[in-house]
């Protein structure tokens, strides 16, 4: 009795920790993605609230391109230590250093370092159909900037993420057209404020 009690008790754990392990084995298989994306931000009741789409292309060593082409023009892109966040209307950009901690830049998930998501996240196996499996991801430390995130893979490319945060808000991002370890060209993570933009610098 008391060794299956034993088995019982250890089941979950098991579960949480072959999640972790295959979901880090499936990021440690991604040294670049590029592609196009969709982004629908729900609110509590369901309801559309906002809708974006444009391009974005990440790779490891936490560099990402990401640039909201619709409705609103905003580019963000970090080359590993710094981010600058553009926004082409208001002719400005906000340059701040990187912060690594994956809770607070989910992008970094891709870009990033495998080996962190086990100690960043809690890991479990959502759904499961075929070759789709979505890996629900909860944040570890306090004060996160969302309550959960779900990753969808089909095979061993990433499909969708879906942020969920305490208010009950969710963040939808559908990933199209992914083009998989292909190098990206050697300036690709830099940034050059066009001439004339307004530089807000933050710590």
């Amino acid at each position: 009795m008391y060794k299956l009690l034993m088995l019982v008790t250890l089941l979950p754990s098991l579960a949480l920790a072959d999640a972790a392990e295959d979901l880090v084995a499936k990021l440690q298989g991604l040294e670049s993605l590029r592609g196009g994306f969709e982004q629908t931000v729900l609110d509590q009741d369901g309801r559309r609230a906002q809708e974006a789409s444009g391009s974005m292309e990440v790779a490891r060593g936490n560099r990402f391109y990401w640039h909201t082409e619709r409705p609103y023009e905003q580019l963000a892109v970090s080359d590993g230590e710094t981010v600058w966040v553009y926004d082409a209307d208001l002719e400005q950009v906000v340059v701040r250093p990187l912060n690594e901690n994956l809770s607070e830049t989910p992008a970094l998930l891709f870009g990033g370092d495998p080996s962190a998501v086990g100690k960043a996240f809690r890991v479990e196996e959502k759904d499961r159909n075929g070759d789709n499996i979505t890996y629900r991801l909860k944040p570890r430390g306090s004060d996160p900037l969302f309550e959960t995130l779900d990753v969808t893979f089909d095979g061993q490319r990433p499909v969708s993420m879906r942020l969920e945060d305490a208010l009950g808000q969710k963040t939808v991002i559908d990933f199209r057209d992914l083009t998989l370890n292909k190098a990206p060209a050697a300036d690709r993570f830099d940034f050059q404020p066009p001439e004339g933009t307004d530089i807000i610098r933050q710590q």
